[in-house]
């Protein structure tokens, strides 16, 4: 997930809103085919590789299912953009930058909890102190914890990631500021700090060391910009999204994709977080770059990126909301199977897409009419 809009004065650019809507597209199918994955064939998604798949149409759900480094490429985005702010004289007030971030992801984020815990108590599922889970949750404490119980809202994990990258940029924009005036290149003060906050979290948490290392694949993107422009000019886009492709097919079929499931150690997931923070980071910087032609994709990737936050903030609560207080799909088991699953996805899609539009009129449009005014 990734909440950052254009740069302060800068107008979107359509090549980054494409990815964005690439990166929301991958995230809902691994939730919207878990969810599938769970109604036709009993099985867990999230505990298998595609190789345990039995049969060719399990093993399509399950490569879709892994799909979820779409929240990744977001991570990977918000190291670039962000990066881009702090990099680029003058730098903002870290006050007035931190107020921005608020600004921009809390609200609808809040909304979005309070929707979640009303929608446990409709299901008759509210937790004990409902409103001081909600705290912990709108904080984002919860997930410093070691469970998986206390969490109202799933999707909120990336929120903190995010969080944790924005407070630690100023401190890396200053320790390369101090690097420059000792003729070190920014870039060293950057990758310096993204090995070290690999380290330190992969000590400390089974996957947190793979977001700092997205993070800091698109801050370094961000800082030598201008160096790798002209080389990522002459690679294709085809070859760019096969690599994307293979990446995780490869880490797919051998490994369940959730982080959870990974060793303390350098494993799988390790090498593919490195492999897949390289080609993430290869597309973001060329898509910004990038003239795109008008063309009706084109226009519609583009309001998909610029709404792709409210859609991450409730698409997850749609399938669960359909579920407790519809039993959908559960109704519909006495269909044929590929038209039970094409009505499923049609019903998840419309309202998904009614539900994310209506947040972003609300909370969203709001901010950025805010800070255009700003400019």
């Amino acid at each position: 997930m990734s909440a950052t809009g254009a740069g302060a004065g800068a107008p979107r650019q359509v090549g980054l809103d494409l990815i964005r809507a690439l990166a929301i597209i991958l995230t809902c199918a691994m939730h919207f085919v878990w969810a599938i994955g769970a109604w036709q064939f009993g099985r867990d998604f999230e505990m298998l590789p595609i190789r345990a798949a039995r049969g060719a149409g399990e093993a399509f759900w399950l490569w879709a299912y892994h799909s979820q480094h779409g929240v990744y490429l977001f991570f990977v985005l918000s190291g670039f953009l962000l990066t881009q702010r702090w990099f680029t004289p003058p730098a903002p007030q870290v006050l007035r930058y931190l107020r921005d971030r608020a600004w921009r992801t809390l609200p609808g984020a809040w909304l979005a909890l309070a929707c979640a815990l009303l929608l446990l108590a409709l299901a008759g599922k509210a937790p004990a102190d409902p409103w001081l889970r909600w705290l912990e949750n709108a904080l984002f404490l919860d997930w410093f914890r070691r469970d998986d119980s206390h969490h109202l809202l799933i999707v909120t994990w990336s929120l903190q990631a995010e969080w944790l990258f924005y407070l630690a940029l100023p401190v890396v924009a200053w320790l390369a500021a101090q690097g420059v005036q000792r003729a070190l290149p920014a870039w060293c003060a950057v990758a310096l700090c993204g090995v070290i906050a690999v380290a330190v979290l992969k000590l400390t948490s089974q996957r947190g060391g793979a977001y700092a290392l997205f993070f800091a694949a698109g801050a370094l993107c961000a800082v030598q910009r201008d160096a790798w422009r002209t080389t990522l000019q002459r690679v294709p886009w085809w070859a760019l999204l096969a690599v994307y492709v293979g990446v995780n097919l490869v880490y797919g079929w051998t490994t369940p994709t959730a982080a959870r499931l990974q060793s303390p150690g350098f494993g799988p997931f390790e090498w593919h977080a490195v492999a897949f923070a390289a080609i993430a980071a290869a597309m973001v910087l060329k898509a910004a770059n990038e003239a795109f032609r008008d063309a009706l994709w084109v226009r519609l990737g583009s309001h998909i990126g610029r709404i792709s936050f409210s859609i991450y903030l409730w698409h997850l609560l749609v399938v669960i909301a359909l579920a407790q207080l519809f039993d959908v799909p559960g109704r519909w088991s006495n269909l044929p199977a590929p038209g039970a699953i094409a009505l499923y996805l049609c019903v998840l899609t419309a309202v998904t897409w009614a539900v994310s539009v209506a947040s972003f009129a609300l909370i969203e449009r709001p901010y950025f009419q805010r800070r255009q005014r700003q400019r």
